[in-house]
């Protein structure tokens, strides 16, 4: 869990800093093909990760992954915001490895009975950590100025990389056979999962808009500066986690059906409300239902996925990958839209 508080407490320093230069400099368009490129690069990757879990030892490739991330955040200091969208492309690749390799890690360390719910607690802290790291951010761009919020996060993450290559296992997890563990059969998985397939992409294509698109367009309503918004994300953010906490606990009334047809109708009317909106309570209580709904489901599908297929670290991968490809073309086709209109 350390890595995974440190690296989302890295990304909500920097991440949020990135969305709002690439819409000052090139406008909203332009930061959805930020989460076009990253999530893409991402769903490649994950199918990857299944592949490399049962080869290379866990070390080496959150090794390989944290290196990646921290060549990411170098280049965002030295290139101009157009470059960004490629620069994601690098970055959701590294992401692509690193976090379907701690869902990996955890999923094979607990009971089959216990992923939903051992997942839906790694999604609680990841993101509690991703929204401190916003405030983090905050008060870095008010005492040190905006110019140390990127390099604050490189140093984050070079500790880590430092802390990660001594603390990490050093040997394989996961043996896999001499006839090996192909994309062909990973993606020969998906009839395990068939029937999850819509979700995956519904539940990752309006978490696609929170990543990046959603806290851009609330800057253009609201006008906020970047420390106001960080500040206000970072409120939306923990009332949509607490309240999804106690929406979980609905799992253990309702059947999984009428759990997920409530979540996912609720975050649908939510995320589309937004669209005309611009009251900021309003927009506050439409985002902290979304973040509701998303953050329910996910690691419940995740956790349903590693039960079905026939190795967890597959049926993570292809929640991760379907999810992710929904996660980049959501936006941008939002985005593409929002020309046109």
């Amino acid at each position: 869990m350390t890595s995974v508080v440190v690296v989302m407490v890295a990304s909500g320093i920097v991440v949020p800093h990135i969305d709002l230069e690439v819409l000052r400099e090139l406008g909203l368009f332009w930061v959805s093909s930020l989460t076009l490129g990253f999530m893409l690069a991402r769903s490649y990757s994950s199918l990857l990760h299944a592949r490399l879990y049962g080869s290379l030892t866990p070390k080496l490739t959150g090794v390989l992954a944290l290196g990646l991330l921290i060549v990411c955040y170098v280049l965002y200091t030295v290139l101009p915001p157009i470059t960004y969208p490629l620069i994601s492309v690098l970055d959701g690749f590294s992401s692509g490895l690193f976090w379907p390799l701690m869902q990996s890690l955890l999923v094979h360390g607990v009971d089959r009975r216990w992923r939903s719910r051992a997942l839906s607690i790694y999604f609680l802290v990841g993101n509690l950590a991703r929204y401190a790291g916003y405030q983090i951010g905050s008060v870095i761009y008010v005492y040190l100025g905006p110019g140390r919020i990127v390099y604050s996060g490189i140093l984050v993450l070079i500790s880590h990389l430092a802390l990660y290559s001594v603390m990490s296992p050093g040997h394989v997890v996961v043996q896999v056979k001499k006839t090996g563990y192909g994309f062909r059969e990973i993606v020969g998985e998906i009839r395990y999962v068939r029937s999850l397939v819509p979700l995956f992409f519904i539940v990752g294509g309006v978490n696609g808009l929170l990543k990046d698109y959603l806290f851009a367009y609330v800057k253009l309503i609201t006008g906020y500066d970047e420390p106001t918004l960080r500040t206000f994300w970072s409120i939306v953010g923990y009332v949509g986690l607490g309240l999804s906490v106690l929406t979980s606990h609905l799992h253990e009334a309702l059947s999984k059906t009428k759990l997920v047809l409530m979540t996912s109708t609720v975050f649908t009317l939510s995320v589309t409300s937004l669209a005309f909106v611009r009251n900021p309570i309003l927009v506050c209580t439409a985002l902290s239902l979304t973040i509701i709904g998303v953050r329910t489901l996910r690691p419940m599908l995740r956790g349903v996925a590693s039960n079905l297929t026939r190795r967890p670290e597959a049926g993570i991968a292809l929640a991760n990958s379907l999810s992710n490809m929904a996660a980049g073309l959501m936006p941008f086709v939002v985005g593409l839209v929002g020309l046109v209109v």
